[in-house]
């Protein structure tokens, strides 16, 4: 099949690639401003349109008159577009015969919007949903979907684990799905029009990510994990003063009971790591930096330093 390739991310440019040398004609590349996080920047969309020989446009207004023409005068029959930047309307839609499709890691209808992974962990979902779906023209994460699959949520299970599962699965998904479209072999399934069943996800900030340790232990792991990398981690403040970045934790069980504040440092367990009381027990540090100290094992000795001192 001819076809266009529209948006961000590295996920995006590995799905071009794949199916470049699964015998897809890539005839057009389309992207706009990348994030910071975003490893691949415009350039190097810019270079891959070169390597295959594609027009290339760089430019976050599709709907445009102007690019809405590029579209068209691409002949694709499809466009595979992750991460644009807005939401694409009627117009560019239509430019091609078999749509627009696209990869969202979401059970939908749940879990339409962004950071859907980080609040599957939150709210405690047994699983993490990634479905193939055709874009709808002018909204979000609505129109039929193609093909469905599901990552399981365990208590050990951090996002960068979510992360690398889609960097395998969203590329072989689409190839896939424009391989069964090619043969006439699939078809989509409507997604339900009850707005009941629909979750709207919204996005989250880094100081989302702040511990209390107040809360219950189930509800701080699953924080440490929905925040770690490659975001920003969760953290909270050493006396107050000294930021500590939890990359990993999990739930304690001490060995006698214990009468202690949310935030008490509680000594270390036999591998050195921290504990930390919490509403309901106790949190293990098992990844952690503080700010000032150089290392996990400096980090550790920063916060056992005095078992009257708190986290914050």
């Amino acid at each position: 099949m001819r076809v266009a390739i529209l948006g961000r991310s590295n996920l995006l440019l590995r799905t071009a690639r794949l199916l470049h040398i699964h015998g897809h004609e890539i005839g057009l590349v389309g992207t706009c401003r990348a994030e910071a996080f975003y490893r691949p920047d415009e350039t190097a969309f810019e270079a891959f349109a070169d390597e295959v020989g594609a027009p290339f446009f760089n430019d976050a207004r599709i709907n445009s008159p102007e690019r809405v023409a590029d579209l068209r005068m691409s002949h694709c029959e499809v466009a595979v577009s992750i991460n644009w930047l807005t939401i694409l309307r009627e117009a560019a839609c239509t430019a091609f015969p078999r749509g627009v499709l696209n990869a969202h890691a979401g059970d939908l209808p749940r879990f339409r919007g962004n950071a859907c992974p980080n609040w599957a962990i939150l709210v405690g979902e047994p699983h993490v949903g990634l479905c193939i779906h055709q874009m709808e023209p002018g909204e979000l994460d609505s129109g039929p979907v193609f093909l469905r699959d599901r990552y399981p949520l365990e208590t050990n299970t951090y996002i960068e684990d979510i992360y690398a599962w889609l960097e395998r699965r969203v590329p072989e998904m689409f190839r896939e799905t424009l391989d069964r479209l090619d043969r006439g072999t699939i078809e989509p399934i409507p997604q339900p029009q009850d707005p009941k069943v629909a979750l709207r996800c919204y996005p989250r900030r880094p100081d989302d990510a702040r511990l209390s340790w107040d809360t219950d232990a189930g509800t701080i792991s699953r924080l440490v994990r929905a925040s770690s990398r490659p975001f920003d981690g969760a953290y909270c403040f050493l006396e107050g003063e000294r930021r500590v970045t939890v990359w990993r934790a999990s739930i304690a069980v001490p060995d006698t009971p214990f009468l202690a504040a949310p935030g008490q440092v509680l000594g270390a367990d036999a591998q050195g790591c921290p504990l930390i009381a919490c509403s309901n027990g106790a949190i293990r540090l098992e990844d952690i930096e503080v700010e000032g100290e150089e290392g996990h094992g400096a980090a550790q000795a920063a916060i056992l330093k005095k078992l009257r001192q708190r986290l914050l």
